[in-house]
């Protein structure tokens, strides 16, 4: 009897964490982690969480959105839109993975013993402010690397910036921005990886990645189509940072990188191997003497075009990241040539309220 109503707890237990719901790879059983949201009206309403399932929270956020259509974004699989009866009426959401062609980047010169590597693409950036998007910036940018001691400098080579001039900042003395170009976290090399995680196989094609400190699955390696990709959650909701300056306080509650790679070996994942990089951050944030927290929530997208090793930096001057550089700088629409194997366009929804509601930061 008492083993019944363990079972029976438990049951409840776990219903209650966990929806119906959960996001699976079309014509399989591998499950999708860290699929992004959007509602109708652009807004991510949350992700899902390493194995795919959509949280009982994140769908009562689903349904209290009052949405009447849901888009879901994951870098390696085709954008998938479907209205909310649908999503109510299906427990399993499947999406299609990208086929990719093999074939390499153009490398314009050999790696022997140069000094920087060069990386150059197209990046965007989006930032949301209560559930309503506020910047959006995006362009071409050169990454150069050192070989020998992996810092990076960056310079932007052209760029668009638009704003939500509806949404107001938490005073006019108190901004927070983070929309801009984003530097490539040190976990997208495998070697700073392993000394942090413990990797795991889970079979052929898939790697479980776990935190040492706690033993908690955080991310994933899936090796398809001669490439690597390693999406990570490397802070979440249960252990956010916690961060006070200036008389703000920012509550730093996720933070996950979603990166692939143009080699399936994954001891070889390193800058030199990136192709596409990508992270999702969300911030609670507000002045300390103001008792009201605001939700921040920014992507950050960068698609490789070119690769080049060299021993000289032609760029005198460079740019930071994260900046939401102004008035828009750009001479011709590189938005619409982005050669890119996993360039998708960014959600409907999203693009149809930028272009609504954001304007366009001129000379």
């Amino acid at each position: 009897m008492k083993k019944h109503l363990f079972l029976i707890l438990f049951t409840l237990i776990f219903t209650s964490i966990y929806s119906q719901h959960k996001i699976k790879e079309a014509f399989s059983e591998k499950t999708i982690p860290f699929v992004e949201i959007y509602s109708e009206n652009g807004n991510l309403i949350g992700l899902s969480d390493t194995n795919g399932n959509i949280s009982s929270d994140l769908e009562n956020k689903i349904y209290s959105s009052k949405t009447k259509s849901l888009t879901f974004v994951n870098s390696t699989y085709k954008t998938t839109e479907i209205n909310i009866e649908t999503f109510k009426n299906t427990p399993i959401i499947s999406l299609n993975r990208i086929v990719t062609e093999l074939e390499e980047v153009v490398i314009k010169a050999k790696p022997k013993t140069y000094k920087y590597l060069k990386l150059k693409g197209y990046f965007r950036s989006i930032q949301i402010n209560e559930d309503r998007p506020h910047y959006f910036i995006d362009g071409i940018v050169e990454y150069y690397i050192s070989l020998k001691s992996d810092k990076i400098k960056m310079k932007i080579i052209c760029y668009r910036s638009f704003e939500n001039k509806s949404i107001s900042q938490l005073s006019k003395n108190f901004y927070f921005m983070v929309a801009g170009v984003p530097i490539f976290n040190h976990f997208t090399k495998y070697k700073n990886l392993t000394n942090e995680y413990n990797l795991k196989p889970e079979n052929n094609e898939n790697i479980l990645v776990f935190d040492k400190k706690e033993n908690i699955e955080k991310g994933k390696i899936t090796k398809s189509n001669s490439n690597s990709n390693l999406q990570l959650e490397i802070i979440s909701k249960t252990n956010p940072k916690i961060m006070k300056l200036f008389g703000m306080e920012s509550d730093f509650n996720n933070y996950t990188i979603n990166t692939i790679y143009n080699n399936d070996d994954p001891a070889k994942m390193n800058f030199e191997n990136i192709i596409y990089f990508k992270e999702i951050r969300s911030y609670d944030i507000k002045r300390q003497k103001k008792n009201e927290f605001q939700k921040v929530e920014a992507t950050h997208e960068f698609f490789l075009l070119e690769k080049e090793y060299t021993d000289e930096i032609k760029s005198k001057e460079f740019d930071s990241p994260y900046t939401f550089k102004r008035p828009s700088d750009f001479e011709n629409n590189y938005w619409e040539n982005v050669d890119n194997e996993y360039f998708q366009s960014i959600p409907k929804s999203l693009e149809k309220y930028i272009k609504e509601n954001l304007i366009l930061i001129e000379k």
